[in-house]
């Protein structure tokens, strides 16, 4: 937000996290209003846009990707940087693979090694490739001290 030497320094901040911490981000383009990532590593949010008004939770290992870098959805959403739009009370287990564009609604648990690939409209618990549904009862565990 610093007039010119701010893109810079968030430039070098990013570089140093990953180094630092193996979470690979471009701090411009992430926009979560409580974000926790309990283990850093191997988290790759990279710069497709991150969006969400509510608490999130992600684990380790988690991969915010693209579709493919010629859909126009996805190209639309990318200018806007808002790939993927997360919900409140949001927790992607570890090792998961979200591939966007996404949005995924308020109170969602995706299990350990899931492959996200389509929207999820529908609070519940999800694991699994290809996801499904497994439960309507979730935890708040993870994000209640958000």
């Amino acid at each position: 937000m610093i007039p010119k030497v701010g893109r810079y320094l968030s430039l070098i901040l990013d570089r140093l996290i990953l180094v630092l911490y193996g979470l690979d981000l471009e701090s411009s383009s992430v926009n979560i209003k409580m974000l926790s990532i309990s283990h850093p590593s191997g988290v790759l949010l990279g710069g497709n846009g991150i969006v969400s008004n509510g608490r999130v939770a992600i684990m380790a290992g988690v991969k915010f990707v693209g579709r493919s870098p010629n859909d126009p959805l996805y190209l639309d959403r990318h200018r806007t940087k808002d790939v993927f739009m997360l919900g409140d009370n949001v927790v992607i287990g570890a090792g998961s693979t979200v591939i966007g564009p996404v949005s995924i609604c308020d109170n969602v648990m995706i299990g350990a090694m899931s492959l996200v690939n389509r929207n999820i409209n529908e609070s519940g618990l999800y694991v699994g490739i290809p996801l499904k549904k497994i439960s309507d009862n979730i935890s708040y565990d993870w994000v209640e001290d958000i």
